[in-house]
């Protein structure tokens, strides 16, 4: 067996976009930021815009996303993206969930911008990879 894990699928690839995209989309939609609620309105699926709707939304967004980081850490061996990555889910998910008022949607605009931060880096260093640059052994 070689310990070179082969390169990420197209799902590994899209996950932890999507999954950002996903839970970021839920968490504002849950925080009633005018410009998405007016999105949803003029598309004619307001009815999503409830929080039995939008919570296990925005949680498997979040998980799909996490999974996304954590494939990308098995192929380019950076814990950063994974661990940014996690930091800014925990607050999107406490300022929508738990926190309320003005304090939760500071922490939903910072965990939502630390997780596009993180989906960059991630994208980057998968990347680097695919070029050949510091990703001489991986994790398997």
């Amino acid at each position: 067996m070689s310990d070179i894990a082969a390169p990420p699928g197209f799902g590994s690839r899209i996950a932890d976009s999507a999954g950002v995209f996903g839970a970021i989309f839920a968490a504002l939609c849950c925080a009633g930021t005018s410009i998405v609620i007016s999105v949803v309105t003029a598309l004619g699926i307001g009815f999503l815009r409830q929080d039995a709707i939008l919570w296990p939304l925005m949680l498997v967004s979040l998980v799909i996303a996490l999974w996304g980081f954590w494939r990308g850490l098995q192929y380019h061996q950076n814990f950063g993206p994974l661990l940014f990555g996690s930091i800014g889910a925990l607050s999107l998910a406490a300022g929508v969930i738990v926190v309320h008022g003005f304090p939760a949607m500071q922490m939903i605009y910072g965990g939502a911008l630390v997780l596009v931060g993180a989906t960059v880096w991630n994208v980057l260093l998968r990347r680097a990879c695919v070029r050949g640059h510091r990703c001489e052994t991986r994790l398997t």
